[in-house]
């Protein structure tokens, strides 16, 4: 199989090195060619005719490859190398990097749906989560708390911590927005309109979020929520994997009005700040297109889903 490696040499550790990873895609079989994301040009390398591409870093690596193929029916596959890695764990990316490759020589591809924002005159994709309130202010916060050289397990203890604090005194605000045409204004720590399970430093806010539904899930904390939610931090702080009780809503339409605080798409801040006068203005509508993407998934994981989904 033909296979375009996106490579952030900046994550993971030696193991992850451009010779280390090329020398496992030779070893599975696969004619790979390699591009680092840092290098000028690696857009023009996703024109290669290949059979697949491969995010190998974290999720802001996956997500800048997975933006560029949307819509051009070339399926991507993920080797985990970040923090978090939100997006590898909902599709079951997981394992030694041998381990993800090998499985990769038999699989099939799968649709995977894409949030839209649309404000003004600009529209952007997400493929995790939009959202505002506390998350939106929490993942600037975090990238300027970065510690060089901390392991993927200190640096997520680290998001977790600086999340518990922010949450602890984070004001609710009031937000005007509806969901497929139901009013939902509230006041509101946070609200996100979940693609997968996870966001922020891996928290399990929407268990039961399907890619292919056609639909994202409305996650939101209120004022009377706000120990619950530090709560079920606490449990990831601890090292156990809870899900957060708090009741997602199955939605294809959100649309907010004049935005009273900071709103981010996959964890960068949004839309632009030439345009957050406008934001301010006006409306915010939140869409799904569906099967924009291909995910290639190894046959075993693709079945062991179809036994969890009931298919």
């Amino acid at each position: 199989m033909r296979v375009l490696l996106i490579h952030n040499p900046k994550a993971g550790d030696r193991k992850h090195s451009k010779k280390q990873l090329m020398a496992s895609l030779t070893r599975c079989g696969h004619q790979a060619f390699y591009q680092s994301i840092k290098k000028r040009g690696w857009k023009k390398a996703l024109k290669k005719p290949v059979n697949l591409v491969i995010a190998a870093g974290g999720d802001g690596t996956v997500h800048k490859t997975a933006w560029r193929i949307i819509d051009s029916g070339i399926p991507l596959a993920i080797l985990p190398l970040g923090t978090a890695n939100n997006l590898a764990r909902s599709l079951g990316f997981t394992g030694s990097v041998d381990e993800v490759l090998q499985a990769l020589r038999c699989g099939n591809t799968r649709p995977f749906d894409v949030g839209m924002a649309r404000s003004g005159s600009q529209t952007e994709y997400f493929l995790e989560a939009a959202g505002g309130g506390l998350f939106a202010d929490y993942f600037p916060a975090a990238k300027v708390n970065e510690t060089k050289g901390a392991s993927p397990e200190e640096e997520l203890k680290a998001h977790l911590t600086l999340l518990r604090e922010l949450a602890l005194d984070y004001p609710a605000r009031p937000w005007k927005m509806s969901i497929d045409g139901k009013d939902i204004s509230g006041r509101y720590i946070l609200w996100g309109a979940m693609n997968i399970r996870s966001a922020g430093p891996a928290l399990h806010l929407a268990p039961k979020a399907k890619t292919d539904d056609g639909r994202l899930d409305f996650v939101a904390v209120r004022e009377h929520e706000r120990k619950v939610f530090v709560k079920h931090v606490d449990a990831h702080l601890a090292g156990r994997k809870e899900h957060v009780p708090l009741t997602p809503r199955k939605f294809r339409e959100l649309k907010i009005t004049s935005p009273p605080g900071a709103t981010h798409l996959d964890g960068e801040p949004w839309p632009s700040k030439k345009n957050n006068d406008e934001l301010a203005r006006g409306r915010v509508e939140i869409t799904v297109k569906r099967a924009a993407l291909m995910i290639w998934q190894s046959r075993q994981r693709h079945s062991r889903d179809q036994k969890k989904d009931g298919l």
